[in-house]
């Protein structure tokens, strides 16, 4: 996956002004230019592909020869423009523009209406019910708890794959709007008929037993709100991005939700949702740089025991001690450093966290670990000055010898 980043990067600079793109992912490459007609768009693409540095230069110059057979053109436009759509020729091959196109598993149409994607993930569901159907029949198969994990934990990624794309309804909230419910209306009927199928296979239940019923006794949300809960979860992880993605700018952007024109699926799930994306921890691609793990500027060292941890405390030597501690007291969660210099109490530093329904104390014990850093950092010391962290949490402790990946770990990264 690494490799292909430096194989295909060539391919990324071939653009030459604003109305080109390209964008590449592994191996599937997208060649976009956006003009004015679609004579002005082929010309364009066909100076991207044989152009000096162009793609036939890059597949002979990479030993990667192109079938032109694979090639998909789709002219986008909307439904009702009456731009009349020609051919794109190549000196190896003419190729006819496609009404829809396969990428990265989400099928494309030339209005993106995402109909055919629609119709296609029904057509997955349809096929995946009658397989689960056919290993749970009642009299032999797999038991109805195996059932349902099959059908969570694979007939419904299959199925609702890239759903927070394709069952985005433009028009108002979607069917249920009542209910909150999410997605086109015609899709959502479509799934719950898929559902049922599956409701079915998990309980035996009879053809004729209501849908809710079989939901309730199968434990499964109906299927609005399921493709609600996918959306939901697409929300979630995207306002979980670094810094360095594409997506955190417009994910950040206040105004996101509040767009008015040209709305993109990110632009409903934001209205709707309306997630504070800054509350949520960003989940760094590289915590820390591989040869520094395990490699400190300073030295832990955890007690064995409660009395040895005492007598280790009242022999430091260290003129500067500071210690700290984080603790939740009716339902409100807090960190407290205190700086201790030759013996004598010098400065203190706490600070309140919030409700104890949105923090918890291991976060705390962090936060108290970067009060006292604070408080070290603003103490005046002469060379050699050495100083002591006391810290009453092994997991604070423990998480700076770890890879940094896990909830929390954020505060631990600040204080390196």
């Amino acid at each position: 996956m690494v490799l292909y980043q430096y194989y295909n990067a060539d391919l990324l600079n071939i653009p030459r002004d604003k109305s080109e793109d390209t964008l590449a992912y592994v191996d599937d490459t997208i060649l976009v230019t956006t003009v004015e007609s679609f004579h002005e768009v082929h010309s364009k693409l066909e100076g991207m592909m044989t152009r000096e540095g162009g793609v036939s230069e890059w597949s002979k110059t990479h030993n990667s020869p192109l079938e032109y057979s694979k090639l998909a053109l789709i002219d986008f436009t909307h439904r009702s423009s009456p731009k009349a759509k020609a051919m794109l020729q190549l000196p190896q091959r003419q190729i006819e523009p496609s009404a829809s196109a396969k990428y990265l598993g989400a099928i494309l149409d030339q209005n993106l209406t995402w109909k055919t994607h629609q119709a296609y993930a029904v057509e997955k569901g349809i096929k995946w019910a009658a397989q689960i159907r056919r290993i749970a029949r009642p009299t032999w198969g797999i038991t109805p708890k195996y059932t349902r994990h099959l059908y969570i934990s694979v007939a419904l990624p299959r199925i609702l794959y890239a759903a927070d794309v394709w069952c985005v309804t433009t028009q108002g909230r979607g069917a249920g709007a009542g209910a909150g419910m999410l997605g086109p209306a015609k899709a959502i009927k479509q799934l719950t008929s898929i559902q049922r199928a599956g409701a079915l296979a998990i309980t035996g239940g009879l053809r004729t037993t209501a849908t809710d019923a079989l939901n309730a006794h199968a434990n499964l949300l109906p299927a609005a709100l399921t493709v609600r809960k996918w959306c939901h979860l697409a929300m979630t992880r995207m306002a979980t991005l670094p810094e360095g993605h594409p997506l955190y700018k417009p994910i950040k952007r206040k105004s996101t939700g509040k767009t008015k024109r040209h709305k993109s699926p990110i632009h409903y799930l934001a209205r709707w949702f309306k997630m504070d994306v800054n509350k949520v921890e960003k989940i760094p691609a590289a915590a820390q740089h591989p040869l520094k793990t395990g490699k400190l500027p300073f030295k832990l060292s955890i007690a064995e025991s409660r009395e040895d941890l005492i007598r280790e405390t009242k022999t430091a030597m260290e003129e500067i001690q500071i210690f700290l501690d984080g603790s939740a007291l009716e339902d409100k969660v807090g960190a407290l450093a205190v700086l201790i210099r030759k013996g004598r109490h010098t400065r203190t530093l706490h600070c309140h966290l919030g409700p104890g329904t949105e923090h918890m104390v291991h976060e705390a014990e962090l936060i108290g670990i970067l009060l006292g850093l604070h408080l070290l950092g603003t103490e005046k010391k002469t060379g050699g000055t050495q100083a002591m962290i006391g810290v009453d949490n092994q997991a604070a402790i423990k998480a700076f010898d770890s890879d940094l990946r896990n909830p929390g770990h954020h505060l631990t990264r600040k204080a390196l």
